[in-house]
Parts: C-alpha cells; sequence; structure tokens
C-alpha cells in the first residue's frame, strides 16, 4: 500500500513549487481553500504543486495534486470561490484579476502536509523564491516526496 495518492505517484503533468502568500497556505493546508487563483497559466500542464509558503515564513509546507486547470470569465471564477473556498470575498478576487476578462485556477485536490515546514534549499539546489512559481526537476520531485508526511488533511 502506498504512502501517498496515486496522483502524487504517477502524476498527470509537471510538477511546480508555487509561491503562496501564508494566510492562503494555512488555508490551504488545513484543507479549507481548494481553489488557487493565478493570472497567468503555466506553460505546461501542472499535476502537483509543492506549497511554497512565501515571505515572512519562507517555507515549504504541502503538496498537493491538481485536480483540474480552469480557465475561465472572472464571474465562473467567482462561483468556484463561493463553491470550493477560494480564501477571497468578491471584490478581492475582482481586485486580483482587475485588468483581465478571463482568469485561471487549480482546483485542489486532498493536501499532504509536511511534518514541519521545510527549508526550500532542502527540496531545490540554490533556491531562489519565485514570484509565481517554477518547474520541479526529477531530482527535486524525489526530495520533495521523500521528505514528505504522510499526514492527510481533509
Amino acid at each position: 500500500m502506498s504512502l501517498f495518492p496515486s496522483s502524487l505517484n504517477d502524476p498527470a503533468g509537471s510538477t511546480i513549487l508555487l509561491s503562496v502568500k501564508p494566510r492562503f497556505t494555512d488555508l490551504v493546508v488545513t484543507g479549507e481553500k481548494r481553489v488557487e487563483f493565478r493570472r497567468t497559466a503555466p506553460a505546461a500542464e501542472v499535476g502537483i504543486i509543492v506549497v511554497y509558503a512565501s515571505a515572512p515564513t519562507s517555507a515549504i509546507v504541502a503538496m498537493v495534486p491538481v485536480q483540474q486547470t480552469v480557465y475561465t470569465s472572472i464571474k465562473k471564477l467567482w462561483g468556484l470561490s463561493r463553491d470550493l473556498y477560494g480564501g477571497l470575498t468578491r471584490n478581492g478576487l475582482r481586485d486580483y484579476f482587475a485588468d483581465r476578462d478571463n482568469g485561471f485556477t487549480f482546483l485542489l485536490g486532498d493536501v499532504r502536509v509536511y511534518p514541519k515546514p521545510l527549508r526550500p534549499d532542502s527540496i531545490v539546489h540554490d533556491f531562489r523564491a519565485p514570484q509565481s512559481f517554477c518547474y520541479l526537476s526529477p531530482a527535486e520531485i524525489g526530495r520533495a516526496v521523500k521528505l514528505l508526511s504522510v499526514q492527510k488533511r481533509t
């Protein structure tokens, strides 16, 4: 029996390290936040997100499979946020996508939480916090999975 969901063993798509503000990473870790909004989509399909809580936390806190990637109108994104909890108010969502007609979101699967936050250089050599995200190499993915807790939050 695997310690990880099958989607973490054989992800359909790339694995990215995603910078997320700490107030939102707390909601992702507890499983309350089920959607993660982005203004632009990665070039490659994403199967797994390694969640990096940006400053002042500056640590890797979780790993989560992507159930679906959605690119749609801001109105429809608000519906997803309301139904699946995106952590933003309607005005907050509008402000985030102020100069756009459409937006992009990841629908998040079951979160796997690290037993304690990880220093990013334990996974990524010469780590520099990405503005939004960076792709992980197979070696980096291996380190991320090896360090992952079997603790599950739903």
